[in-house]
């Protein structure tokens, strides 16, 4: 059965959902940082937070003892990030910014308290829960489903942010064979993707490296992808 596309509701601009009363509440108590690009802003084992992210790219992931990791999200600009924090328990999770981002940290009792008594504000963190579930089928869906450059910029994006962590750059340490087989398709399909890329001048190709330029481009890619 042919893939029939859905309407685009995949990202919720978050403060857009209240009314300015309520937008000045729930900002009321709250910090705003820059934190530079490869900080890990957020761990699972600091005092529970949840912020706005007002500009920049971050991903959310888990990891294991040995180092591996799964990445759970990519966050844009106006999306929130911490929405089961405020309604529960937060979960494992740690958040990687990817470029230079500014972060509004909430009051987290005060949302709480807010969120009791607004309905607008419980709403508000309804939809973009919802939006969270809906983006985490996309990111499972998108390595099997997702047309050739799709696959190939999430690849690139989820393998360039882990590269970051480890070493400060974002680029990719593979052949185009190993990413061919990584994505399910040939090394010539792999080796057309990245001429596009690299013409686009979102990616720099050297022998067995791949250089992330434009990392927003990419996750922008990613988000094409519809389910």
């Amino acid at each position: 059965m042919p893939r029939v596309a859905q309407p685009l509701v995949l990202d919720v601009d978050f403060l857009s959902l209240l009314s300015v009363a309520n937008r000045r509440r729930l900002l009321e108590r709250s910090t705003r940082t820059v934190y530079p690009a490869g900080t890990v802003a957020y761990r699972p084992d600091g005092p529970p937070a949840a912020f706005l992210l007002e500009n920049g790219l971050a991903r959310a992931y888990w990891n294991v003892p040995d180092g591996r990791q799964a990445t759970i999200a990519f966050i844009h600009p106006n999306e929130l990030i911490g929405g089961t924090t405020v309604v529960g328990n937060p979960p494992w999770l740690f958040m990687q910014v990817i470029t230079e981002s500014t972060l509004t940290t909430l009051d987290l009792k005060w949302v709480r308290n807010l969120a009791k008594t607004e309905i607008e504000v419980a709403a508000a963190i309804n939809a973009h829960l919802a939006m969270r579930v809906r983006q985490a089928y996309r990111l499972v869906a998108i390595r099997s489903l997702g047309n050739i450059r799709e696959r190939v910029a999430y690849d690139l994006l989820d393998r360039a942010s882990r590269s970051q962590l480890d070493g400060g750059r974002l680029e990719v340490t593979a052949t185009q064979a190993d990413l061919a087989d990584s994505i399910g398709s040939s090394r010539e399909v792999m080796s057309r993707a990245l001429r596009d890329l690299r013409h686009a001048g979102i990616v720099d190709t050297a022998p067995g490296v791949v250089r992330v330029l434009s990392p927003e481009r990419l996750a922008g890619i990613v988000r094409t992808f519809v389910i």
